[in-house]
């Protein structure tokens, strides 16, 4: 996997990147998608949304701060992306925490096909959950249940069921936390990197959806990985998950260098500023010896 690869052909074609996020972590997510070398559209109006999304790269969902007005906006951005063959992400943020999120959850999964679906092991919980119509309450808020965190000791536990859950959704699956898996239902990539203070700054996981979103947007135009053949779904599901793992690996060691960057009073505002600086100015030699991955 060649992560730079896909900033090079980001910075190259400069796609445009619809996004949907939610008001708290909007400005980043759009400053995120500019450093990668994208272009970030961050309308929400469901008249225009047909327009906007066609002339897209790729769409970004995030259900951060849900709303009847904003999930038509989804359903319709949805609608048109799939329309045109372009790519979707959906973030189902806190997805647990309500029976009205769930009920949006169920209500997009059902209208759009997405390309990629990127969360933490809790909201990815609750979406295979959802899917098998077994929701059995409340999970609480936006972050993992303690019970879900991926570890050494449950990863091959992990890695199964993260499989599973991308075949039934039919979209690459990423499952980020202290230790990252990406799947497309056939394999997935085993990432290790980042630090655990990108937990503490709000917003790294939209940021990372919306990055996701913008290596999907170039992905469309690149050649199969090795060990696919042609343009068949398997090879394009490939692609994506090696476009996501990519995104992943990246904001990874974004993370790891704006840490080791930070000043000596910096604290978690000017280290989420650095994480999107660091993408800024990454190059390959950056990123030597920070792509810490393997396939299962």
């Amino acid at each position: 996997m060649e992560a730079y690869e896909y900033l090079e052909k980001i910075r190259a074609a400069a796609p445009r990147v619809h996004c949907i996020t939610n008001y708290v972590t909007a400005h980043d997510v759009a400053n995120m998608i500019l450093a990668c070398g994208a272009n970030p559209v961050m309308a929400d109006e469901p008249q225009e949304m047909g327009e906007i999304t066609a002339h897209a790269g790729a769409l970004a969902l995030n259900m951060g701060t849900p709303g009847e007005r904003r999930e038509q906006a989804m359903l319709a951005a949805g609608k048109a992306a799939n329309a045109n063959g372009i790519p979707v992400v959906l973030d189902p943020v806190g997805v647990g925490a309500s029976a009205f999120r769930r009920k949006m959850a169920e209500e997009l999964l059902e209208a759009v096909m997405f390309t990629a679906i990127r969360g933490n092991m809790s909201e990815i919980r609750t979406l295979s959950e959802l899917a098998e119509k077994k929701v059995t309450g409340s999970s609480g808020g936006v972050d993992v249940c303690p019970v879900d965190v991926v570890t050494e000791e449950t990863l091959v536990e992990a890695v199964t069921f993260v499989k599973a859950v991308s075949k039934r959704l039919g979209a690459v699956l990423a499952v980020t936390g202290a230790i990252d898996l990406v799947s497309d239902g056939q394999q997935c990539v085993v990432i290790r990197g980042g630090r655990e203070e990108m937990s503490r700054v709000t917003g790294t996981g939209c940021q990372l959806s919306g990055l996701a979103a913008a290596f999907l947007a170039v992905a469309r135009n690149m050649e199969a990985p090795a060990g696919s053949t042609g343009r068949n779904t398997a090879a394009c599901a490939a692609r994506g998950m090696e476009a996501v793992a990519a995104a992943v690996c990246v904001m990874n060691a974004a993370g790891e260098i704006a840490w080791e960057q930070r000043g000596l009073c910096g604290g978690n505002a000017s280290y989420g500023t650095g994480i999107i600086d660091a993408v800024y100015r990454m190059d390959q030699k950056m990123l030597e010896g920070r792509i810490h991955y393997e396939v299962r």
